[in-house]
């Protein structure tokens, strides 16, 4: 009769080698492709209720869910290059989670060195329609001045 302590130490350790092997397989498929380009969105939720966040590639279509920003805060969402519309251009739908609402935002123009910006601002029965969204130019840094003697 096989010892009760052996027997666990037994499926442990195949439970943390395979955990093991699951892990180094979804880190080699993502090492083995190629690097994607990003932008940022700034997304800062003034509202009570968390809001998803997608892109929008054509017309109204949503795209991929970007995120879910939570009440009273913020997110940085990554969004792909392949989720903007043609001339670079973001758009986003915001939808509220356990809400019926849902806005979308104007098309900004996204390129080198910019952050879009999401304020979503929720009234009281939780409708989007005073949220904005807007771009921002990211300063560069500068290189350092020697300090004033």
């Amino acid at each position: 009769m096989p010892n009760l302590r052996e027997s666990s130490r037994r499926t442990a350790l195949l439970l943390l080698a395979g955990t093991v092997v699951g892990a180094s397989g979804c880190f080699s498929k993502s090492a083995a492709g190629t690097s994607q380009q990003t932008v940022l969105l700034l997304a800062n939720n003034r509202g009570f209720y968390d809001v998803n966040v997608y892109a929008v590639r054509s017309g109204q279509t949503a795209g991929r869910r970007l995120g879910t920003v939570t009440g009273n805060a913020s997110a940085t969402l990554k969004v792909p290059m392949s989720e903007l519309q043609p001339g670079n251009m973001l758009v986003v739908q915001v939808r509220s989670v356990g809400g019926r609402y849902t806005w979308y935002s104007p098309a900004v123009q996204m390129g080198s060195g910019i952050v879009a910006r999401l304020d979503v601002v929720q009234t009281a029965n939780g409708s989007l329609g005073q949220s904005q969204m807007y771009s921002q130019v990211v300063p560069q840094e500068s290189p350092m001045q020697p300090a004033p003697e």
